[in-house]
């Protein structure tokens, strides 16, 4: 069923200034979805190489699924039934079909609590949900292979007094589910799979709003988990994320927490977290880790449910600390947050799900997508190609802006041969080239980087293969 077109919001403000290589975010374009919408995530369900979305609304029995043009633009919302309280969305391959299939964790479903299964047929479609029954009351779903077998597994935080705590289930590879298994009530309102202890298995991290802690599950590699260990995480967090923010090679967790603060736990490669950082911020329910600078540090992006209704960026200086943040209008009440590069143009972009939970107005529900204005596309042409030994070849990168209306870049693109460098050129009219006689017999990879300029970020252009013969 679909809903309404997609709105431009026409207000817009930004706190404080981003830094050198980064520009900000274009205002938000808003998308109407279902009632109450609760968790964005991001993939290419048509097979054409552009990002869609699917949106969990936590208030009616729709998932809404939202084609991409490939510019940062969306078709209106198609919507698939799923049981009532759908408050997180997953992306996986269940029947290792190469297509890509959803998973949402639902607190009332035909189970009186599950997660619906939709497989995916390739064309941006899906077949009608299957419901696996969970411990009461998911709140979120994350996907990996917990037992080594090739098939992607299913993990949800439950709520189960006192506290949170986790079920699994292992995948069959055919697109469906064993029953659940569960673990403790060590705290997991919202959960997230990696591997924490450097064994080569996955591991899970729960946030325990109650408990004021993040309890982490180290796995046995066969599906199985050991006892949770909490660490101290803030005043009650409200969900977790996964970065590498000091760029030490460990995975380090953030917390957005309730008492407006988000917490910052450095991993010590072992399974174990330092006592956490806190940094004070906008009251925050979600919080997810993107590069919006291009700088290859984790930066974080924060969903500010309280007027005047923002997300939040703080970027990352790589040392496990982050500068002042910067606030982004959004549509009302964002409750999640999500990051992929929408447009795409090598910068991470921003979704927000907006929606209050006793509203029925479709100004209020509807998801957000802000752009980030640093984006840059970038191709490379050969002046001739085949070439034979010995001839000059002249090679042109064309960099132009992803967005239209924020600038045109300047700067340095470099230019090389596989790791070899092959010279620079300066950006003039949007173009920069150089020239070489020096390749030898074969087929060369030709790389481009461009260097950013204070606006937009660096990006690399997809390599063109170079054939030298005689």
């Amino acid at each position: 069923m679909f809903r309404y077109t997609p709105v431009a919001v026409l207000f817009y403000f930004l706190i404080g200034s981003l830094a050198a290589t980064a520009a900000g975010f274009k205002p938000p374009v808003n998308y109407g979805v279902g009632t109450y919408p609760d968790s964005i995530a991001a993939g290419d369900f048509n097979g054409d190489g552009k990002r869609d979305l699917v949106v969990a609304n936590y208030s009616d029995i729709f998932l809404s699924v939202l084609l991409g043009n490939g510019d940062g633009t969306f078709q209106p919302e198609v919507d698939y039934a799923v049981d009532y309280g759908a408050g997180s969305v997953a992306v996986g391959d269940f029947n290792n079909d190469n297509k890509l299939d959803l998973v949402v964790a639902t607190s009332s479903g035909t189970f009186g609590s599950a997660v619906g299964v939709l497989i995916g047929n390739g064309d941006g479609t899906f077949q009608p949900y299957v419901d696996y029954p969970t411990a009461y009351g998911p709140y979120s779903v994350a996907v990996a292979d917990f037992n080594a077998d090739g098939n992607a597994d299913l993990a949800t935080a439950y709520y189960a007094m006192p506290g949170y705590s986790v079920s699994v289930l292992l995948g069959n590879g055919d697109g469906s589910f064993q029953p659940h298994v569960d673990y403790g009530s060590g705290g997991s309102r919202s959960i997230v799979a990696s591997d924490f202890n450097a064994d080569g298995k996955p591991d899970l991290a729960g946030a325990d709003t109650f408990g004021n802690t993040v309890s982490v599950y180290l796995g046995n590699g066969d599906g199985t988990f050991q006892p949770p260990v909490a660490y101290a995480a803030g005043s009650q967090p409200d969900s977790v994320a996964l970065g590498d923010f000091n760029r030490d090679g460990k995975p380090d967790l953030a917390t957005a927490n309730e008492v407006s603060t988000f917490s910052i736990l450095l991993g010590n490669g072992d399974g174990s977290f330092q006592p956490p950082v806190e940094y004070p911020t906008s009251y925050g329910q979600s919080l997810a880790v993107g590069d919006f600078n291009g700088d290859s540090k984790d930066d974080l992006a924060l969903a500010h449910f309280q007027f005047p209704w923002t997300a939040g960026v703080l970027l990352g200086n790589g040392d496990g600390t982050f500068q002042t943040e910067l606030q982004y209008s959004t549509g009302a009440y964002p409750n999640a947050v999500a990051v992929s590069d929408l447009d795409p143009g090598g910068a991470d972009d921003l979704m927000t799900a907006n929606g209050y939970l006793f509203s029925r107005q479709n100004s209020v529900d509807v998801i957000s997508i802000l752009l980030n204005t640093g984006g840059t596309l970038l191709k490379t042409t050969s002046s001739a190609n085949p070439s034979t030994l010995g001839q000059p070849v002249t090679f042109t990168t064309t960099v132009r802006s992803s967005l239209k209306g924020v600038g045109t870049p300047t700067g340095k693109v470099i230019f090389m041969d596989g790791a070899l460098p092959l010279g620079s050129g300066t950006l003039a009219n949007g173009q920069a080239s150089v020239t070489t006689s020096r390749l030898n017999l074969g087929i060369h990879k030709i790389r481009a980087k461009y260097s950013g300029d204070g606006t937009f970020n660096p990006h690399e252009a997809q390599p063109i293969a170079q054939k030298v013969g005689r």
